[in-house]
């Protein structure tokens, strides 16, 4: 028989070790794996919208975050820009009202009804990543393939405890301003990855906040869409590796992604540095508005 103060003091020491967090198996996780996990992650559904979360429905207990509060103004040489990241305390200030506390394992999910949807997951993870918060996943197929699935899901607000996240210095190595871009043109042992759609690329068409039509000088098409399957899911590492050495992009190089506003380029950020292991990738955060507003050359096919 055991004695009786011994097995109390085995329970106060059980008592006593922190809870350890379960384990994220990688930057991108299944539905399957989160609804056997879903108790120990703090979901967050990042839209573009003020509807869709209430009206489509959402992940039960998903918190959701409004993207256009995940981004704001800079100033990069004197010229403003809009749609950029957030200074350390402000995205501080919208992780925690989202409940996130240090450490917590965070799983960031999205409407899920197009390529694009992705992209605004995609940027608050790099966005997390940048501020030193590594505990963090995509949904792969995001909230429409969870309901497709039969999966619980609700369409009230759900409520969020104000979290203790704290940005820790930003990870440099992770951003492109418009100066490292500028000498990534003329680094023939860099690359520059265009994420847009092929009309954007060549000049046939552009947004009406780019000043300027075409890309920047050396950039290599792979758009943003290209990198998930007819499910709406990313492709195979195979398949994406394979597209990525197609297009000329080496893992020993270092590479930039980029779009018109850096939306849909941190799903390339995100192929390349997190699924495909390439070490030196960043995002041109400014993108081309910023490359535009420079007033720096695009090539262009049309005359």
């Amino acid at each position: 028989m055991i004695n009786k103060f011994f097995a109390g003091s085995i329970a106060m020491l059980l008592t006593a070790l922190p809870v350890l967090a379960v384990e994220l198996p990688g930057p991108l996780v299944s539905t399957e794996w989160l609804a056997e996990h879903q108790d120990d992650v703090l979901v967050v559904d990042v839209r573009n919208d003020d509807t869709s979360y209430f009206e489509s429905g959402h992940i039960l207990g998903a918190i959701p975050l409004d993207f256009r509060k995940a981004r704001g103004l800079q100033t990069e040489d004197g010229i403003e820009l809009d749609s950029m990241n957030l200074s350390a305390a402000d995205f501080t200030a919208l992780m925690q009202s989202v409940g996130l506390d240090k450490g917590k394992p965070v799983v960031l999910t999205h409407r899920g009804r197009g390529a694009d949807d992705v992209g605004y997951a995609a940027y608050v993870y790099w966005q997390l990543k940048y501020y030193g918060h590594d505990n963090v996943a995509l949904l792969d197929g995001g909230t429409d393939r969870w309901i497709s699935e039969d999966r619980e899901y609700w369409g009230e607000e759900e409520d969020a405890e104000p979290g203790d996240f704290q940005a820790a210095d930003p990870r440099r190595e992770l951003l492109a301003e418009t100066a490292d871009v500028r000498q990534m043109v003329e680094d023939e042992n860099a690359d520059i990855l265009d994420a847009r759609f092929f009309s954007f690329y060549v000049g046939m068409d552009k947004r009406d906040n780019i000043a300027k039509a075409g890309h920047i000088p050396t950039a290599t098409i792979f758009p943003f869409d290209a990198n998930f399957d007819s499910s709406g899911g990313f492709r195979s590492i195979d398949q994406l590796t394979a597209a990525a050495t197609a297009v000329g992009l080496s893992a020993q190089r270092p590479v930039t992604t980029y779009c018109n506003s850096g939306h849909v380029s941190a799903i390339s950020w995100f192929v390349l540095k997190e699924l495909l292991g390439y070490q030196n990738v960043t995002l041109y955060d400014g993108s081309m508005q910023a490359w535009a507003k420079h007033d720096l050359p695009t090539e262009t096919a049309l005359k």
